[in-house]
C-alpha cells in the first residue's frame, strides 16, 4: 500500500478537492481526512491559504544573496584544519 499526503482546503458546503493523485483511472483508494497540524498550531491567516496564493504573496518581494555558497563560519575557525 502507498500513501501520498495532499494538503487541501474545505470549502463552505463541505467539500474537498483533491488534486495530482498519482493512480490511475478507476482505481479504488481509501481516503481519510485529518486536520492539518500547522492550521492547528497557529492562527495566522497566511496558513490557511493554499499553497499556490501563500506564493503569490511573495511575488515582488527582495531576497539578495551576496554569496550563497560561502561558510557559515570562517574557516580559521575551525579546529579540524590546524
Amino acid at each position: 500500500m502507498n500513501a501520498y499526503k495532499i494538503r487541501s482546503i474545505v470549502m463552505a458546503d463541505g467539500t474537498i478537492v483533491l488534486k495530482g493523485i498519482p493512480f490511475s483511472v478507476g482505481k479504488a483508494v481509501e481516503i481519510i481526512v485529518l486536520e492539518d497540524v500547522v492550521s492547528q498550531e497557529t492562527d495566522r491567516g497566511s496558513v490557511n491559504l493554499p499553497l499556490d496564493e501563500r506564493w503569490k504573496s511573495l511575488q515582488g518581494s527582495v531576497t539578495r544573496y551576496d554569496d550563497p555558497f560561502e561558510p557559515a563560519i570562517p574557516l580559521s575557525d575551525w579546529d579540524v584544519l590546524q
